[in-house]
């Protein structure tokens, strides 16, 4: 059955530039690289390897701004730099003058990303983490005299001031993709003092550099991320929450970039999201987390009225201006485009899309945590209706309540004066929603069909972001009507919203022919299948909250059959045979449950004794249990004109000792809840066998 998505160490968008292209190469070091291609066939320790250790301290700084380009650059030269212990070197080097310190910093940034996991569990078992944090401490006293407008020559590093901020960002996305790798290295860097140095580089958003804000913002919502040893840094100083709600409130002009200054504002959403059951916000105690979403709610809400389909068509234009800029001659009518004003607003479109995407994950899990069955009361219950108005007139005040004609969507009623998260949801961000569903023409590789590889797209960044928008978008979606059926009393939003919902399932399959195009299995299409998945598990959950009201039609069943029978993830495959199993089970509609049966009664092979299938046991357990649903009681009308008349009770007959014998083969070991799952789809048929034997002589 479908689960609300809650992702977990989600990794968020980084910053760009990625990569820190302070460190740049010059002609003279391309020399050198060409001499150190030559140098690959001897086994001796590479030049620039020794050089790291040189006692000239220009040519150990050399070293690690060379080693950088290196690595870089070709792979075969990376590797072998790697092997000859470089990092270690690099590490070293963080304890070295200033000046190397420095570069090594960047290339040690530089690693992360080009081999982020193996990288940096290689450098934290080198005990990265001992220099980073000294040079934190020096980096702080710096960046601390610059902010109170201390003379330079009070600092505890000299002549840092012009490349502070740049070794600042360095050290913050380092720690940033550490704290990515795994719960061990994570661990260790709770144990250091990380998070002061993330704030004062965070709340100081006007004076600090944007991307150093940026990183430092990323890295604290990385960080407290479902991280109860972090929390306690903030549970002991309760005057962090008041200064990330300062830069939440922040006026739209302080930074030049208003799309990087609402990136920020929308990452302390994030984080406070993050601490939400933690930190004591300066408000009244008897306010519940609803106050939280009076300060988050206006930020995020309008993220979701950004015009993708304007960007993508935004995108197209600079790309081609840039073409244009290339070219040695212009015309009055294609006059020379500047190509850095192009690329800055590519990046400014990529960055909106990265707070799009953020936004959508905080509203998803602040959606999950009001309405969690296993999470703590949170008051909601107990809200009154003068709470419900402040929500929506913090809304309509940042003017984001225009009418979106796509889901007629009905008044508030009594459920959400109990709930005011659920009437915001349901008739505010919902639509919203569906709209960011829909692709563009630029979220997806053009498709050429069955073995061709598609031509790269115009703008592969904003392609990706994009389709990430969409999946982000859609499991959004999802987790509200997972919510709505299985936590929220007598399904609200199905029973009050019907209509809503009946409307939900045909624009869910309008988006799915969309996003299908061509064709799902073409290549470079992997996008495609990963929010057509999305977008089942919604019609999935949609049928389960709809039961006998689903709106399928016979066209749209056989679009479910053609999705299974393509090469796609048995997850998927297994959703279709839940949304099918849902769909079979109504009343008054016995030609739809005759088509369905005849498809799931094939579907694994088994029954054919076909010794060759490869249908997962997965989704063999998933036909069987629809089965033992559909078809459980002789009073529903499609009983005797479909399973008895069409002989499906010996079908199952036959095929006992081979679902016995599929749920012996899976290892308890390896594969435990399969195996119990599998033995309980085993147990079950027996006992549905004789059920129907029985049944009919009763």
């Amino acid at each position: 059955m479908g689960k609300a998505e809650r992702k977990k160490k989600a990794k968020p968008m980084r910053s760009h530039p990625i990569i820190d292209e302070s460190v740049s190469m010059n002609s003279e070091e391309e020399n050198d690289t060409l001499k150190l291609q030559n140098f690959l066939a001897n086994g001796e320790t590479l030049p620039v390897i020794k050089q790291l250790y040189s006692p000239d301290v220009k040519e150990r700084a050399w070293a690690a701004s060379c080693s950088s380009n290196l690595i870089l650059g070709d792979k075969k030269i990376r590797r072998l730099l790697l092997s000859q212990n470089l990092i270690k070197a690099l590490i070293e080097r963080l304890t070295d003058d200033y000046e190397i310190a420095r570069e090594a910093l960047g290339t040690l940034r530089n690693l992360t990303v080009v081999n982020e996991h193996e990288i940096c569990v290689e450098m934290y078992r080198k005990d990265i983490l001992t220099p980073l944090m000294v040079l934190v401490s020096k980096a702080s006293g710096v960046i601390d005299n610059i902010i109170k407008g201390i003379p330079a020559e009070s600092d505890p590093i000299v002549d840092a001031r012009d490349t502070i901020w740049k070794s600042a960002e360095n050290i913050i996305c380092i720690i940033w993709a550490l704290s990515e790798t795994s719960q061990e290295v994570l661990r260790g860097i709770n144990n250091t003092n990380i998070i002061p140095f993330l704030m004062s580089c965070l709340i100081q958003t006007c004076t600090v550099p944007t991307n150093t804000v940026v990183s430092a913002a990323q890295c604290l919502h990385t960080l407290t991320d479902d991280n109860p040893d972090v929390h306690i840094h903030f549970q002991q100083n309760p005057q962090y929450a008041q200064s990330l709600l300062n830069v939440i409130n922040l006026d739209e002009n302080t930074l030049s970039s208003k799309e990087h200054l609402l990136f920020i504002k929308v990452l302390c959403c994030g984080i406070l999201s993050n601490l939400y059951s933690v930190v004591g916000l300066p408000i009244s105690k008897s306010e519940s987390m609803l106050d939280l979403n009076n300060y988050l709610m206006p930020v995020l809400i309008p993220c979701l009225t950004f015009d993708i389909k304007k960007a993508a068509d935004e995108a197209i234009e600079n790309v081609s201006e840039i073409d244009n800029a290339q070219c040695p001659e212009t015309t009055k009518e294609h006059p020379k485009y500047t190509i850095p004003t192009a690329e800055n607003n590519l990046n400014k479109i990529n960055v909106q899309l990265m707070t799009l995407q953020l936004a959508l994950e905080i509203l998803s899990k602040i959606f999950l945590d009001c309405f969690s069955k296993d999470g703590d009361d949170d008051g909601w219950q107990d809200e009154s209706q003068e709470d419900n108005d402040m929500m929506s007139t913090n809304v309509k005040e940042d003017n984001i309540m225009e009418d979106i004609i796509i889901m007629g969507m009905n008044q508030p009623d009594e459920q959400s004066k109990i709930h005011p998260i659920l009437n915001t949801f349901a008739t505010i961000i919902l639509p919203k929603l569906f709209t960011l569903a829909y692709p563009t023409h630029l979220s997806f590789p053009e498709q050429l069909g069955p073995n061709v590889l598609p031509m790269p797209s115009v703008a592969p960044e904003i392609t990706s972001s994009l389709a990430t928008v969409h999946i982000r978008t859609i499991e959004c979606i999802n987790n509200f009507l997972l919510v709505m059926v299985d936590n929220v009393e007598d399904k609200w939003w199905f029973t009050q919203h019907r209509e809503d919902a009946k409307q939900a399932w045909t624009l869910l399959f309008e988006l799915g022919n969309q996003v299908t195009g061509k064709g799902i299995n073409d290549p470079g299409q992997e996008n495609r299948v990963k929010i057509l998945d999305a977008l089942i598990g919604c019609l999935w959950t949609l049928a389960r909250g709809l039961e006998s009201c689903v709106p399928v039609t016979s066209d749209q069943i056989r679009c479910l059959f053609g999705c299974y029978e393509s090469d796609v993830y048995d997850t998927m495959r297994v959703k279709i045979i839940g949304t099918l199993g849902m769909i079979a089970r109504r009343q008054n509609a016995i030609d739809d449950n005759k088509l369905i049966g005849s498809f799931l009664f094939n579907i694994p092979s088994l029954l054919k004794n076909d010794k060759n299938d490869s249908t997962s046991p997965e989704c063999v357990i998933e036909v069987l249990n629809a089965i033992y649903d559909i078809y459980a009681d002789k009073d529903f009308d499609y009983d005797e004109p479909v399973f008895v008349q069409g002989g499906y009770l010996p079908l199952l007959e036959n095929i006992v000792d081979a679902i016995r014998k599929m749920a012996k083969s899976i290892d308890k070991r390896t594969s435990r809840d399969l195996r119990l799952r599998a033995d309980e789809a085993y147990e079950n048929l027996v006992a549905f066998i004789n059920y129907k034997r029985d049944e009919r002589n009763n």
